[in-house]
């Protein structure tokens, strides 16, 4: 994926295939893309958002980004301080 690459701020980008969970989903590939602060990365997701992968198949997949949600609490809300 070096679609991100050539945005300012683009530090790296991992690639996780999650497996389906129950029978009749899908398997899905989620890229998580990491820029120095939220002002690139927006700029990046407005650039990007709806991509389209082969512009000569009207059924090609298109790009969907989103910001992550992390369903876990931050380490200062646990009473846990980083190092």
């Amino acid at each position: 994926m070096y679609l991100f690459r050539p945005f300012i701020g683009f530090k790296e980008i991992r690639v996780v295939h999650k497996e389906p969970r129950r029978s009749g989903d899908k398997a899905m590939v989620l890229c998580f893309v990491e820029f120095n602060d939220a002002r690139c990365s927006r700029t990046a997701m407005d650039a990007l958002q709806g991509y389209k992968f082969d512009d000569k198949k009207l059924d090609s997949p298109t790009l969907r980004i989103q910001f992550a949600h992390f369903p876990f609490r931050l380490p200062s809300a646990l009473g846990v301080v980083p190092h």
